[in-house]
């Protein structure tokens, strides 16, 4: 019966206060809702690679070649590495599986009629072992042996359907490079998203013999992601304690000293591997710290916003208290009502914040990138976050009326008034946090905007604008460049065609060079270039020449470096030019070219060796892409026009291309997804804190009409009505201005300070925010100012 009337008065308050029960429901509910989803997408990203059984014990080697912090960091190995460790340690290494794509960006793919012919970027070849590592699900097919034979070839679910349509793709063939046939011995399952690389066609590693005879190439060449089955977790410290004495057995001398091998925990691999060469771009631990705060704060600016209308509103309930107690209710009776009260409008909230997820999660998944079922949300912890956030938040709320209030002696509680002012330096302090909060959310963001755009739109130092790149690894284009790079430049919105060895502005290669005074060779990054790859990419010489067709020993006899190596050699630009390196090849500097970002801006620029590679066979290895800088003008035909000469050159083989600068802006994904993410949770930080302004202004209306009216009753005119009621409230967002600015400046130094290239903090941001703040919070408590010069002073002090 107790409980029953706790409920019917519970049900009662909500009915009749409805304005302030939907402030309070719907406040709560959007910072739970957003809880929760951010919450999914870090659960979402802390989830991968552990969907196999052996995760615990799958671990990815890498190869650090650094000599005086230059060279590079690689996620892979050399082919013999595996094997050897295999043998070398059989104690600690149960099985090893290697991965190889010719370090190409796409590999050629067909039907064996070829009516269907594409480039696929995610084909690699694999050992026979794949599945004794990984626990990939095989549709059809033996997992023991569809991998054992040369020129076998597993394909996802996906691409059954792309090649094969509704027909059984098993047994049939695909034409690899135009020139091997692959039989079908397997289907997989599409492979999740939740795996730090995917893949769509699986070659068996014996395939390559094709290409590299029955021996590998040697323990330089590093092209190999290689993964080894421990026989325990435990044996991954000592195996690596047994690298050096691996590396000096196995090595070529001249790297020994430059060589450290590691070992990576499979699980750990998307979040916190950010070596050269991934697979593919990895996820980011210091952006889900980031998350986790953003989602931490809007709960508790959501929390806070449900405790300071919660407990504004309580005292309206004083006389209640007062008329309960004199009709002998026990001070543990209303301690439990007002609790179960507070709750129920939690639990309430926690139903509508169920809704919104609910609704939000397809778009959200789009925005994302991400793939999370609506089943997730009935995983234990988001059900234990749905009921343990709302009681938490709900005792909270509860406390001030349960134990204040229930604690009034009966006379003291039946004098509203006198009561009035109770627990307003509490809500005072809880707006100025929930401000501050709001504030550090909107500065961030701005500052992670303004990072952004510096990593994506700053002078990188060569030109990315209107450079077409056309994939040209192991392409027929090796023996006819020069013919397809004269039929290009005759059309006249073609401005500049080149080679080069990969990606400029994102990836790069190493090579071992000993100039004239260096004692031995070191690690620099490289890239093999064809002729006019300065005037394409709009790179400037600062000394000497640029490599010239007119010249023919320069593919053999000259380099070009840049200003970095220049000043790490102890030269000045001039007296660079004419030193040797000493390779097989007596090569010598002939120019020195002004800094560019040649990988990521995340790094600082390094040392750099601009190789001329003029044989044909480089395009099997060293050369990848053609670059092609066009005028803006008439875009389309200039892009027809370059693939119908290139089909009419190479039939059969498809024309694949892509834009430098969009393919460079997708290194920044992980800032670009935080900036929007932390945008949209910012805005509805700043909503929620609004709800509670809202709600307190209307509150303190409330509370303060009998004054405000003997006030105009005295002489006070509207102006001044509306001053002194707006004036408290101004004054907390103002305090809260005053703490969050340091906070703010101080957290984003120390995200910055992450980033090889850092933007200058804008102190514009500041005062745009500031102003933002007290703006929104202006329009929030205008109409309720603007309702309180409008009251009749006679209704009021009539009715009271």
């Amino acid at each position: 019966m107790m409980y029953k009337n706790y409920f019917q008065v519970f049900k009662r308050n909500l009915l009749r206060q409805k304005a302030y029960a939907a402030l309070n429901i719907f406040g709560l509910a959007i910072g739970l809702a957003c809880f929760v989803l951010i919450s999914l997408y870090i659960r979402d990203e802390m989830s991968f690679d552990r969907m196999h059984t052996k995760s615990d014990r799958i671990f990815r080697m890498h190869e650090i070649l650094e000599s005086e912090g230059v060279g590079e960091r690689s996620a892979s190995l050399p082919f013999p590495v595996a094997e050897a460790l295999q043998v070398d340690f059989p104690d600690q290494v149960e099985q090893y599986v290697r991965f190889f794509n010719f370090q190409s960006p796409a590999l050629a793919m067909s039907t064996i009629d070829h009516e269907k012919e594409f480039y696929e970027s995610r084909a690699f070849f694999t050992d026979s072992t794949f599945f004794d590592v990984f626990d990939f699900n095989l549709i059809t097919g033996s997992k023991a042996t569809a991998l054992d034979h040369t020129n076998s070839v597993i394909i996802t679910q996906s691409m059954a359907k792309k090649y094969f349509g509704d027909t059984n793709p098993m047994g049939k063939y695909l034409v690899f490079q135009g020139e091997h046939n692959l039989l079908v011995t397997g289907v997989l399952e599409d492979v999740p998203q939740s795996t730090h690389f995917q893949f769509d066609f699986l070659i068996s590693f014996s395939t390559l013999t094709h290409y590299y005879g029955t021996s590998w190439p040697g323990w330089y060449w590093n092209p190999c992601w290689t993964y080894l089955l421990l026989r325990n977790p435990s044996d991954a410290p000592v195996l690596e304690a047994k690298m050096p004495a691996f590396i000096r057995k196995y090595f070529p001398e001249e790297i020994i000293n430059d060589v450290t091998l590691t070992l990576f925990p499979l699980a750990d691999i998307h979040l916190q591997s950010n070596h050269d060469y991934e697979i593919q771009p990895n996820g980011s631990m210091s952006t889900l710290y980031i998350f986790g705060c953003v989602a931490f704060f809007v709960v508790l600016i959501a929390g806070i916003n449900f405790i300071n209308l919660s407990t504004a509103r309580a005292i309206k309930r004083a006389k209640e208290v007062g008329m309960r107690k004199t009709l002998g209710s026990y001070k543990g009776q209303l301690i439990t009502q007002f609790l179960f009260e507070s709750v129920a409008v939690c639990a309430l909230a926690a139903v509508v914040a169920v809704g919104i997820v609910i609704a939000a999660l397809p778009f959200f998944n789009t925005f994302a990138e991400k793939d999370i079922p609506f089943s997730t949300l009935l995983d234990p912890f988001f059900v234990a976050v749905l009921i343990l956030l709302p009681l938490v938040v709900g005792i909270f709320a509860g406390l001030y009326p349960a134990f204040v209030l229930s604690s009034f002696q009966p006379i003291t509680a039946l004098k509203s008034a006198s009561s009035g002012e109770k627990g307003l330096m509490f809500r005072k302090v809880l707006v100025v946090v929930q401000f501050s909060l709001s504030i550090i959310l909107l500065v961030g963001t701005g500052i992670s905007m303004d990072q952004l755009m510096m990593l994506q739109k700053n002078d990188t130092g060569f030109q990315q604008e209107n450079v077409i790149m056309i994939q040209t690894l192991r392409t027929p284009v090796a023996q006819t460049f020069e013919a397809i790079k004269a039929e290009f430049k005759s059309n006249k919105n073609v401005l500049e065609v080149t080679a080069v060895e990969d990606v400029l502005g994102a990836k790069h290669q190493v090579g071992n060079y000993s100039f004239d005074v260096m004692e031995k060779t070191r690690p620099i990054p490289r890239l093999n270039v064809r002729h006019d790859f300065l005037k394409t990419f709009d790179i400037p010489l600062v000394a000497g020449r640029d490599y010239s067709e007119e010249i023919y020993t320069d593919d053999s006899l000259a380099l070009l470096v840049n200003e970095q190596l220049v000043k790490q050699m102890g030269w000045t630009n001039e007296t660079a030019i004419g030193k040797s390196f000493n390779g097989r090849l007596n090569k010598q500097i002939v120019g020195v070219v002004k800094d560019f970002n040649f990988a990521s801006r995340h790094q600082p620029i390094k040392p750099l060796v601009i190789d001329l590679n003029l044989n044909p066979r480089a395009f099997n290895l060293f050369i990848k892409y053609m670059a092609v800088r066009v005028s803006p003008d008439d875009m389309n035909s200039t892009i027809s026009f370059l693939e119908s000469k290139w089909e009419e050159q190479y039939p059969g083989w498809p024309f694949e291309y892509f834009f430098l600068d969009s393919s460079l802006e997708s290194l920044y994904k992980a800032e670009s997804k935080l900036s929007k993410i932390t945008i949209i949770f910012s805005a509805l930080s700043i909503l929620v804190a609004c709800l509670g302004l809202f709600g307190l202004s209307t509150h303190t209306v409330e509370q303060r009409k009998k004054e405000m009216s003997i006030r105009k009753v005295l002489g006070s005119s509207d102006a001044e009505i509306f001053l002194l009621f707006t004036k408290r409230f101004f004054v907390l967002i103002l305090i809260a201005i005053v703490i969050a600015f340091p906070l703010a400046y101080v957290l984003m130094k120390q995200w910055l300070s992450t980033f090889a290239y850092q933007v200058d903090i804008d102190f514009v941001i500041f005062v745009l925010v500031g102003f933002a703040a007290l703006g929104i919070a202006f329009a929030t408590i205008a109409f309720q100012a603007w309702k309180a010069t409008r009251t009749n002073p006679a209704t009021v002090l009539k009715n009271d």
